[in-house]
């Protein structure tokens, strides 16, 4: 038999492995070798387990923080609703103790006064009135023009002026009408606060009195009282939503 076929006869997956030399030349036991390794084993498992511990630990921890929270805001919540409600019954004693102290001399709770407020319902009223009223002026004038015989006869320049001034009398008239009529307005509101209703009336009944207590102003009472009722018009649409 050959060498080669005894050596594929020799049992080579019962040989022992033969360790490699240490750097002293000396062989090493296989039975060392695997003792290493089984401590480095065991004390990576024991490692792994401690911080496993330990994050279960951690878990276990903030889950019972988590608990303690909740059950504390739980026990505040009663407490916190009875200070609510005290802030609330004591804030609106404030407020209805600041009602009772904003009364007017008259014995009302009107709206605060301010000079802008006032000067800008004037303005308006003034300037809404003066255009009204000398388009008032403007076409009453040119109905007497043109039915007077006087007038007919004129001359132009005559015509025009006679046009001319009542067109700004008129506006000048119809100005202070409606300015007065606004202003009347802001104090029943600062004074009183009636509502928008409450207000008109008040305003008509003052001013349209002023107009006919003269009886040269009485002519024009009618274009007074058509002012009146394009501002109630113009609320009652602004109120409507449709303004």
């Amino acid at each position: 038999m050959s060498s080669w076929d005894r050596s594929r006869s020799i049992p080579w997956s019962r040989a022992i492995p033969v360790a490699p030399p240490t750097p002293t030349g000396e062989r090493e036991d296989v039975e060392l070798q695997k003792e290493r390794v089984w401590r480095d084993l065991s004390r990576e498992a024991a490692a792994e387990r401690k911080e496993e511990d330990e994050a279960r630990e951690r878990r276990r921890l903030q889950r019972k923080q988590e608990e303690e929270g909740v059950a504390n805001g739980m026990e505040g919540a009663p407490i916190s609703m009875a200070n609510n409600v005290q802030q609330s019954q004591s804030l609106a004693s404030k407020t209805s103790a600041a009602k009772e102290d904003e009364k007017n001399f008259l014995g009302y709770v009107g709206r605060p006064y301010q000079t802008s407020d006032l000067l800008r319902n004037v303005a308006f009223g003034v300037t809404i009135g003066s255009i009204t009223g000398m388009c008032f002026g403007f076409m009453d004038s040119i109905r007497s023009a043109s039915s007077s015989d006087l007038l007919k006869s004129a001359s132009r320049t005559a015509q025009g002026k006679f046009v001319f001034q009542g067109t700004y009398r008129s506006g000048m008239f119809f100005g202070a009408f409606f300015g007065a009529f606004h202003t009347v307005k802001y104090g029943t509101r600062v004074l009183v606060d009636p509502g928008d209703a409450g207000e008109i009336a008040l305003g008509s009944v003052v001013a349209l009195g002023g107009v006919v207590a003269r009886r040269e102003w009485r002519a024009s009472l009618p274009y007074a009282v058509m002012l009146v009722a394009m501002d109630g018009f113009h609320i009652f649409m602004r109120d409507e939503g449709k303004v």
